[in-house]
């Protein structure tokens, strides 16, 4: 079932109407990435407290085995949806601040850690269908546990094959968690509408990922500090562009939805 233009104003702001997808143009994406640094130049301070809140919370739980590896994956798209909440009130001339962060955990927060649970098992077993022992060993950090036949031919073919398998589940995700944090859409429906809003605009999101690609290598090549600026820059242009495919300002819903093509007939006679 597609979303409805008569959605309730209660979960779709006052001034927007979440719609089906519609289709950007190339050109729009330079104005999503406009849109992150500005809203990044404005708070900055809140934006890095942010990230190293993140960055922490991401390394102490990389440190514990099995139960803090998988309590990352599961909150990852808390903070995400927490942020995204973040960005839509900062449009609403509310200051963007760091509290945002967990925000997420007072708003659908079974339906957000359920994004975590999908994204885990599915890339798992993506990850397990094309790498097999390998992926087991990788996950267990053994290198002595690799299979004895081995071949790094094999093993970047296989990732290769994995990457592109990944590519829909990555589409599935990537506006699934605004789509449940600002409209309450259930899982499956948050997954399928991302699916398509990413397939209807395949060329613009190719020129974003890109773009996208130069500035996560500065992220690398300065130890991490550009993350910083990147990860905050790239988190906004996703609630951008989500604003532009997704919400139809709600009079110009209610005019297409009260037009009459016989009366507008019979006004022409």
């Amino acid at each position: 079932m597609q979303p409805s233009p008569n959605s309730s104003p209660s979960h779709n702001g006052p001034e927007y109407r979440l719609v089906f997808p519609k289709v950007c143009k190339t050109k729009n994406v330079i104005s999503w990435l406009r849109e992150g640094k500005l809203h990044f130049k404005r708070y900055p301070g809140a934006w890095v407290t942010c990230i190293l809140i993140w960055f922490v919370f991401s390394l102490l739980m990389s440190v514990i085995p099995i139960v803090g590896q998988l309590a990352g994956g599961l909150l990852n798209y808390v903070f995400i949806a927490g942020l995204m909440l973040g960005c839509y009130e900062s449009e609403r001339e509310k200051p963007f601040t760091s509290q945002y962060m967990f925000a997420g955990f007072k708003h659908n927060l079974p339906k957000l850690v359920g994004l975590g649970v999908v994204s885990m098992l599915v890339s798992g077993l993506i990850m397990w269908i094309t790498l097999g022992d390998t992926y087991m060993a990788m996950l267990s950090e053994n290198m002595e546990a690799l299979p004895a036949d081995f071949d790094v031919n094999n093993l970047a073919i296989s990732v290769l094959i994995a990457t592109l398998l990944l590519i829909p589940l990555m589409m599935a995700l990537w506006f699934a968690p605004v789509l449940i944090i600002r409209h309450d859409l259930s899982i499956f429906a948050a997954l399928r509408l991302s699916f398509v809003a990413c397939f209807l605009n395949t060329l613009p999101f190719f020129v974003y990922g890109l773009i996208l690609l130069p500035m996560f290598l500065f992220g690398m090549f300065t130890l991490g500090l550009g993350f910083l600026i990147v990860l905050p820059v790239m988190l906004v242009s996703i609630y951008a562009s989500y604003v532009q495919i997704f919400l139809e300002p709600v009079a110009a819903v209610e005019q297409g939805i009260n037009e009459d093509p016989d009366q507008e007939t019979n006004e022409s006679e």
